[in-house]
């Protein structure tokens, strides 16, 4: 078997530790998974767009994983993909700068099973940042440099409902960057397109090409375009063409509200009172 285990949003911080057991709980389940290889579909952090401390967090959490593994980054980690939910909150060469030197790269491209995997850095589509002409042309490469069927793996989902629609909102990928994405991997032979960032589940078909949204490990999330809000870790068998998809929900991971948590008081998370993760632990 040649496993593909899926963590998503788990929303670390040194400073603000409210899912440090969750994380701790999703990433021994991943340990004992025997994956050929973990990935982190973005929102490493809380607020890693402006902190160090959260991003080195970051770093030591994912060296726990025993498998093999690749990040790339969400709008927690980086920034948003203009025009963003706040203008302090864009991509900017600086908040790629913090994520490669925890990190490296920003994308990957890695053969699991009899698929290939690739993961872009989704909070540049759009961007106007030379390295968002950077990993077009990278992207182009691998899309068109491999024989096998393809995962593609980014933080957004390209869309809620419908690939052509028009709003503009924070919920997923921008109407124009979307169309040229789509554009590019209908050039090739994408099958299965994962994202993460809503906190909820969904696996869809439309035209023929599958859409799988990942659940958090940190906190559930809205019922988005009918997705069932919910945390967990999600696995897929590629050992054939035909990948199979396998949630797994760790004892004692918890379904955290986050409206409950903030309750009422706070608009972000890191404007709550501090309470440091045991990392000990």
């Amino acid at each position: 078997m040649a496993r593909l285990v899926l963590l998503s949003d788990l929303h670390l911080s040194h400073t603000h530790g409210f899912f440090w057991d969750n994380w701790r709980r999703a990433r021994d389940a991943a340990n004992a998974a025997d994956a050929d290889m973990v990935v982190i579909c973005g929102d490493l952090c809380i607020n890693g767009t402006d902190s160090d401390g959260e991003m080195a967090l970051a770093g030591r959490a994912l060296a726990r994983l025993s498998a093999p593994w690749r990040a790339i980054p969400g709008n927690h980690d980086t920034g948003e993909e203009p025009p963003g939910q706040a203008p302090d909150q864009i991509i900017t060469e600086a908040r790629l700068a913090r994520w490669h030197n925890v990190f490296g790269a920003d994308r990957f491209a890695e053969t699991v099973g009899a698929w290939r995997i690739i993961g872009i850095n989704a909070q540049l589509l759009g961007s106007g940042l030379p390295a968002e002409a950077e990993q077009d042309s990278w992207l182009d490469q691998e899309l068109h440099g491999t024989d096998l069927p393809i995962v593609l793996i980014q933080h957004k989902p390209l869309f809620l409902s419908d690939p052509m629609e028009t709003a503009v909102t924070a919920t997923c990928t921008t109407p124009a960057p979307r169309a040229a994405l789509l554009r590019r991997i209908r050039g090739a032979d994408v099958r299965l397109v994962v994202s993460g960032h809503l906190h909820a589940y969904r696996d869809m078909t439309i035209n023929g090409l599958r859409y799988l949204w990942l659940p958090a490990t940190s906190f559930t999330g809205q019922p988005h375009a009918g997705a069932v809000p919910m945390v967990a870790i999600t696995s897929i068998d590629l050992t054939t063409e035909t990948p199979e998809i396998t949630l797994h929900h760790p004892e004692g991971l918890r379904p955290i509200d986050l409206v409950e948590l903030k309750q009422g008081r706070y608009a972000f998370l890191r404007d709550m009172p501090a309470c440091p993760p045991d990392e000990a632990a």
